[in-house]
């Protein structure tokens, strides 16, 4: 990756998409090499998009391309923070705020100008319809109350099991996912199901931060709607402040500060909440 203005490499990436036998069958990236005094970041992104076949080139769904995009945000955080040693690693950048540069570019996603740019049929080469791209943005919402809750419960678990008094059992463990799960998704937990056994956020360097998610989703909302909504998805200028303003400076000084000067105010849950279709 260079820079257009000086033409000096910031850093390297590796993408490994495709499935393959005993990959990690999650989507994530890693930092490989922090930025240095001889070189930039090297960082890599690994997913599980839908192979190619003999018969075809691998075929996205929009999905696939939101996830793709969601990981690529991960990717830019790493190599346009500026600084020897700084990185948005736990230690270096608030956990919480990690997934917002992901998030953020998820934003891409759900524009028709963009859309109509990356879709194509493979065969014709023709772009997806205007009523089914219409249809599909449309269908942003659907679900979105059962999507929300289901964060909250997660991030209820995460902060119960690593808060001062979490279950010291199985059976204390199998009755807080029975007394959370339908108090906040409004859906019974099927007897014996506990999901805490998959969820690997958990132990990670996730522990007590899944909330991280949907706080994140705030701030990312409220820093496309505030600048590229309003100036331009694809505006020179508000990418280079995104950049020098967010991203560049990582997890040094308060991340509150940069986001206030990117902004022009303090962050706000409007946009998030509109984003959700909370407020018209």
């Amino acid at each position: 990756v260079k820079d257009t203005a000086s033409d000096n490499s910031i850093g390297h990436f590796y993408l490994d998409l495709h499935p393959r036998d005993g990959k990690y069958g999650h989507a994530a990236i890693f930092h490989l090499v922090k930025h240095n005094s001889t070189h930039g970041a090297v960082d890599c992104m690994l997913c599980n998009l839908p192979a190619s076949t003999e018969g075809k080139p691998s075929l996205l769904r929009h999905q696939n391309v939101v996830t793709f995009f969601h990981e690529f945000g991960h990717i830019m955080h790493g190599l346009c923070s500026e600084g020897i040693g700084n990185s948005t690693r736990l230690a270096k950048c608030p956990r919480d705020f990690v997934e917002a540069p992901s998030q953020m570019l998820e934003n891409w996603c759900w524009q028709k100008s963009i859309l109509e740019r990356l879709s194509k049929h493979y065969q014709t080469g023709e772009k997806l319809p205007c009523a089914m791209l219409n249809d599909m943005i449309q269908a942003k919402h659907v679900n979105v109350a059962f999507g929300s809750l289901r964060q909250i419960y997660l991030s209820r678990l995460d902060l119960e099991i690593h808060g001062p008094h979490p279950p010291k059992t199985a059976e204390e463990l199998q009755s807080l996912v029975d007394k959370l799960r339908p108090a906040i998704t409004l859906v019974e937990n099927p007897p014996g199901n506990n999901m805490l056994r998959t969820f690997g956020h958990l132990m990670n360097q996730y522990s007590a931060s899944y909330y991280g998610y949907m706080w994140a989703e705030v701030l990312s909302a409220d820093m496309f709607a505030t600048r590229f909504e309003k100036e331009g998805v694809m505006n020179p200028k508000v990418g280079m402040d995104y950049r020098k303003m967010v991203l560049a400076p990582g997890g040094t000084h308060n991340i509150t500060d940069h986001l206030t000067k990117f902004l022009g105010r303090p962050p706000s849950n409007e946009a998030f909440l509109k984003s959700r279709g909370i407020l018209k």
